[in-house]
């Protein structure tokens, strides 16, 4: 009678689905619709092979990795078609929440590889302004001879110093763009590469 009771039930299609959208929240009503429709399929299937539908829910999985596991894969999906900053931090919360190793191994590697990022964006746009600053004292160095004190400098020398560190400014950003960009699709990789692994412990 006790060991009855302790049993936990069979899942069934409905409650597996159910389990699955609840797990699902979060996500647009079309993404949603169409993961649920997905899975619907599976037991559909599997009842024309004559399997039961606790059968196939337990070849299926818990439904509340599956939902994770669908979350991150959406938000891999968005951050490859739009590249932005908002969409690959959705992709490394989400995958927090994968496990624990993830907590460690990347959410500290990748805000301090981002701090670093915005401190290299920074430090060209303050190269660039600072050029272009120099330049624009430089025009206006001969109409205000009596509040910009050259000390014995040339103008050709202010130009020449505000053009070599605006041009330096400018090379700088887009140094910094491009290892951006590498550090965008390494992310994704590594998440995909790490998501893979997880997988095939679950399984």
């Amino acid at each position: 009678m006790n060991n009855q009771r302790s049993r936990k039930p069979l899942r069934g299609k409905k409650q597996f689905l159910e389990e699955l959208s609840k797990n699902l929240r979060g996500l647009s009503k079309e993404d949603k619709r169409e993961i649920l429709e997905d899975y619907e399929a599976h037991f559909i299937i599997g009842k024309k092979k004559k399997r039961k539908e606790s059968e196939i829910a337990k070849a299926l999985g818990n439904p509340k990795q599956i939902a994770k596991h669908a979350k991150l894969e959406l938000a891999i999906e968005k951050a490859e078609k739009k590249k932005s900053i908002g969409n690959i931090s959705r992709v490394i919360f989400a995958s927090l929440g994968l496990g624990f190793f993830n907590l460690i191994f990347m959410i500290g590697p990748f805000f301090g590889l981002l701090g670093i990022l915005i401190g290299l964006l920074a430090t060209g746009f303050s190269l660039t302004i600072s050029g272009i600053a120099i330049i624009v004292a430089g025009f206006l160095a001969p109409l205000m001879v009596e509040f910009i004190a050259l000390g014995g400098i040339s103008l050709p020398l202010i130009f020449l110093v505000g053009i070599g560190l605006a041009s330096f400014g400018l090379l700088f950003l887009i140094g910094t763009f491009y290892v951006s960009k590498g550090f965008y699709k390494i992310t994704l990789k590594y998440v995909k590469f790490n998501m893979k692994i997880i997988r095939s412990e679950e399984e």
